[in-house]
């Protein structure tokens, strides 16, 4: 990775990569937009920001991940699961892989990557994995049994061992600093019956699928009336958020748009939102306030409790 200053940053025009977190987590998205000053402000205000080296994001998993989960594996780990591997010792960050496979004595993996560079691994070698079930994380040791370089490169694990396992409550939270554009939702409304769509929010006449809210909000960013806000202490049911604008009134309906990476794939939501909260303020320049989401499609929270297990994983202590 590679950090910025602020300088580096244009302003209301698309950025030319992907900002990330001192951690590597995503921010913001190639391609987006930073409205103004004090939003490029509110993006340093907590840590360092980068953007990638010329390394491509990690994407080890074979297309045929792409399908649906298969039955449940060693402690209940599925197939498709995200796994981090480290070697005993190792004190850096975790390499990302993904279980593919199961038998009796032995686990499939993908080959280990961290920061689009394979992990160094061989026959005979220890490695300590962790991975969520569904209820709780494992961590485990197993032995790499066999290095496979054909169809593509995956590893031969033996069964787990010296195994532990944290529960995972329901309303699991996690620490963030996503950027996501807050819109006001009554204005949204407001601006899209002047576009002339129909009452099923689709355009008309030509087929298009592209809903009203998409188009206002795309609109609304390019114009730069959508402004960003940081979210975090991120849960399925709400966040905070802390902007550089005026905080919103309580009992406001907000839409916040954003993008989360889960494994190597980012994928945009938009989730409605309703004000709840003006907790007290620590840093009275970027007021911070409390929302709790709207009923979630099936699709949005997928997406969000993917995201949260995944940063439970990398924030859970592995043994070394």
């Amino acid at each position: 990775m590679i950090p910025l200053t602020p300088q580096d940053l244009p302003v209301g025009q698309p950025l030319p990569w992907s900002l990330l977190d001192g951690q590597g987590n995503l921010m913001l998205g190639s391609g987006s937009i930073i409205p103004d000053a004090r939003d490029l402000a509110l993006m340093f205000r907590h840590g360092t920001v980068c953007r990638p080296d010329d390394m491509p994001e990690p994407g080890n998993e074979p297309d045929a991940l792409a399908g649906s989960r298969l039955s449940a594996g060693p402690l209940g780990l599925q197939v498709g699961t995200l796994l981090h591997v480290k070697t005993p010792g190792d004190q850096s960050r975790a390499a990302a892989s993904r279980l593919i496979g199961f038998i009796e004595q032995g686990l499939f993996v993908t080959w280990p990557t961290l920061g689009g560079r394979e992990l160094a691994v061989h026959a005979g070698e220890n490695l300590l994995l962790r991975g969520f079930s569904g209820h709780a994380i494992h961590s485990f040791t197993s032995t790499v049994t066999a290095v496979c370089r054909s169809p593509f490169r995956y590893l031969v694990l033996s069964a787990p061992a010296q195994t532990e396992q944290m529960p995972v409550r329901r309303a699991a939270r996690v620490p963030t600093r996503l950027a996501a554009y807050l819109i006001d939702a009554d204005g949204a409304g407001a601006d899209a019956d002047e576009g002339g769509h129909d009452s099923n929010g689709e355009i008309g006449g030509d087929g298009a699928s592209q809903t009203v809210t998409d188009l206002t909000v795309d609109r609304r960013v390019g114009e730069g009336l959508a402004r960003l806000g940081l979210l975090s202490d991120l849960s399925t049911g709400g966040a905070l958020v802390q902007t550089s604008s005026p905080a919103p009134a309580v009992g406001q309906k907000v839409q916040l748009r954003f993008q989360l990476r889960t494994g190597a794939l980012d994928a945009e939501v938009m989730i409605d939102a309703t004000v709840r909260s003006a907790p007290g303020q620590d840093d009275e320049e970027f007021p911070a306030f409390g929302v709790a989401f709207d009923a979630l499609g099936e699709r949005e929270l997928t997406l969000l409790q993917c995201f949260i297990y995944e940063q439970l994983l990398a924030t859970t202590c592995m043994p070394v």
